[in-house]
């Protein structure tokens, strides 16, 4: 098996067929494209792949270009492009922001921004859909469009495993990818969730409070005795104070414990990694200590039983 992928190139195309080409390729990765005729002298490939829980991983090489406006007809996700090589201009709230190789930059899909790309570049751009980030850490609705602090250790981290993603797109298989999946998402929320938690609350110690409160949790889902007054314990904090900044979340501890615990099973239920796995034994092994109560709770979220979502966990996946 192997994951679905696809691949466009003017190159191979005559001038009159390149417009089109190029049109194709930009639909795939759900990027918009200018109406305006490409220069004599454009050539440019984008190849991709669509990982099992839906996150589309898009290289594209091309001569200069503006990337301009929005992909409408999408699925909800949030986007990151990392520039791999070149140089460009960023326009996503009005300002002009210089890009350099290694910069990243991110979005809700669906809004309108601009990059102009001044010079011959390599970009990698991945769509996240928004069931894959927890909405009480990181709600796209709520995000602008920007760019993630290259003097952040936890960004060059994610730049660089993003860099390597870039480089070996087209030899990335099953085996491979679902790691890259789940490290994905857990970098995302952890670089985002303190700009959305400064939004949700408006008070930055109360934000970063919050935060450590839902890393605490997330380093312990595992245990099926954690409960309130483990972490209240741990935090040395009343209950009803995490209550209170979980409530100004959009969510209960509870809600937050059994949703995070879910999406850890999907992520196993979905690898091939873990296919030795039984379903009980991903639910035990996740803080759940009764099969039954898993599998309601699991349809309750993902419209779908744990085992329909092991037996379509391979939809991106085609015949090799």
């Amino acid at each position: 098996m192997s994951l679905k992928s696809w691949y466009f190139s003017t190159q191979e195309s005559s001038t009159e067929q390149r417009p089109q080409v190029w049109r194709n390729a930009m639909n795939a990765a759900c990027l918009p494209h200018d109406a305006a005729p490409l220069g004599d002298g454009f050539e440019g490939d984008v190849c991709g792949i669509v990982s099992p829980t839906g996150i589309e991983f898009s290289r594209m090489r091309a001569t200069p270009l503006t990337i301009s406006g929005s992909f409408r007809h999408q699925q909800a996700a949030l986007w990151i492009a990392l520039l791999l090589d070149g140089r460009s201009v960023f326009l996503g709230s009005g300002e002009r922001v210089s890009v350099e190789r290694g910069d990243m930059l991110y979005g809700p899909c669906g809004r309108d921004s601009t990059l102009e790309l001044c010079a011959d570049f390599r970009l990698l751009y991945v769509r996240v859909p928004t069931n894959l980030l927890h909405a009480g850490l990181v709600d796209p609705r709520r995000l602008s469009c920007g760019i993630l602090p290259a003097n952040s250790s936890l960004t060059r981290v994610l730049a660089a495993m993003l860099r390597a993603v870039g480089d070996e797109l087209e030899y990335l298989d099953i085996e491979h990818i679902h790691p890259i999946e789940v490290a994905l998402s857990e970098f995302l929320i952890a670089s985002l969730a303190s700009h959305h938690a400064a939004l949700t609350f408006g008070d930055r110690k109360r934000s970063e409070h919050f935060l450590r409160i839902c890393q605490s949790i997330d380093q312990q889902l595992g245990d099926a005795e954690l409960s309130l007054n483990t972490i209240t314990e741990q935090q040395r904090v009343s209950s009803r104070y995490v209550q209170k900044l979980f409530e100004e979340a959009g969510t209960s501890f509870s809600g937050y414990l059994r949703d995070r615990r879910l999406e850890r099973c999907r992520q196993e239920l979905t690898s091939p990694a873990h296919h030795a796995l039984s379903v009980s034994e991903i639910c035990f092994r996740w803080g759940f200590n009764d099969a039954a109560h898993f599998s309601r709770s699991f349809r309750a979220k993902f419209d779908m039983t744990p085992r329909e979502c092991r037996k379509i966990g391979g939809a991106n996946l085609v015949e090799a």
